[in-house]
């Protein structure tokens, strides 16, 4: 005996398109079936005489009627929703040609938005030759540019992406407005949490006190520059020709600025676990708290024990996080001259 279950109409209207071989129940059914067709009586074999009659002109020119079958629609196959669409590779690629041609009409502020168009943009972007194109376009002369940013001392490919996106924060205007409306609104030191201290230094002035804490984030690869293998050992031509090379990338400095000098502990290799920044008991200046330990020490709530390491400023007159790009931002070649100035 055999069981039927419910079939429903939508198993047969939108059933996927069967890509198994016929069984072979079905296929000696299909054979039966033949056999009975082909034992019928002429008179029997209605489909043979289903058709139009169309007038054939033979060879000899004399002209017979034939049954010119009508070929019965077929239903369309349904194509199956686990059979992938293939993709769509419509699309032109142009030359890098192009792509700098393109280059010389983006604005510094749409770099990034031009890299992502495509692989070849962002080859294009990776070149020395795009970031000297976009110094000379925008350059200004400006009182306070550094010595080191003028035209005459950028010559090289070495740092040339680092030394022309610093070189705008002093001459192109939407930049210099920008530093203006992020230094309206203070950064509290707290955002320093888990970055490593590597330099620490003081400036002393006349009727002030300038303290230096230059933090630097823990991360193993730069996300700018391209996955090479770790066996890879650059030669010097190699790292010569290093558009992207920046000594302070990942860095920034937290400047601490009081009335006179306080002797603080070093802190040199550890990590900022905590920082407070609070009125003082005059009402009249800030004070701050930060609180250094290990890397491990970091990751957990720090109340100011745990053998962490605390500096105690008071009184604060301001404090500023200062990243690599801005014109504030002590770099590495002039550092030398911070420290001569005691």
């Amino acid at each position: 005996m055999i069981f039927f279950t419910d079939v429903t109409i939508n198993d047969f209207a939108n059933s996927s398109v069967c890509k198994n071989r016929i069984k072979k129940s079905n296929a000696n059914v299909n054979k039966v079936l033949k056999q009975l067709e082909d034992n019928k009586n002429w008179d029997e074999k209605s489909e043979d005489f289903e058709g139009d009659f169309v007038e054939k002109e033979n060879e000899d020119g004399t002209i017979s009627y034939v049954i010119q079958k009508v070929e019965p629609r077929r239903r369309k196959k349904t194509v199956s929703n686990s059979e992938e669409k293939k993709p769509d590779n419509t699309g032109n690629e142009y030359p890098i040609d192009i792509w700098f041609l393109i280059s010389e009409y983006i604005r510094p502020e749409d770099v990034g938005r031009f890299a992502g168009i495509c692989k070849v943009s962002y080859e294009v972007v990776c070149t020395a030759k795009f970031w000297f194109s976009m110094y000379k376009r925008y350059y200004t002369s400006v009182p306070n540019l550094p010595e080191r940013l003028h035209p005459e001392c950028l010559f090289r490919k070495y740092g040339i992406r680092t030394s022309v996106i610093r070189a705008l924060n002093f001459m192109y205007k939407p930049f210099i407005s920008r530093l203006k409306s992020i230094e309206k609104m203070e950064q509290h030191p707290d955002i320093l949490k888990r970055t490593q201290c590597v330099l620490m230094w003081h400036k002393k002035t006349e009727n002030q006190c300038l303290y230096y804490f230059k933090m630097k984030v823990n991360v193993h690869r730069s996300p700018h520059r391209r996955t090479q293998k770790e066996t890879h050992q650059p030669d010097l031509l190699e790292m010569l020709d290093d558009v992207f090379a920046n000594q302070d990338e990942s860095c920034k400095i937290l400047q601490v600025t009081c009335k006179h000098l306080i002797p603080i502990a070093p802190v040199l290799g550890l990590t900022l676990t905590s920082a407070q920044l609070n009125l003082s008991s005059e009402l009249r200046s800030y004070k701050l708290q930060l609180w250094f330990g290990s890397e491990i020490q970091s990751c957990k709530p720090s109340t100011g024990g745990n053998g962490n390491t605390l500096i105690i400023l008071e009184p604060v007159i301001n404090v500023k996080v200062l990243d690599w790009w801005h014109p504030l931002y002590p770099h590495s070649y002039n550092m030398e001259y911070l420290f001569n100035q005691e």
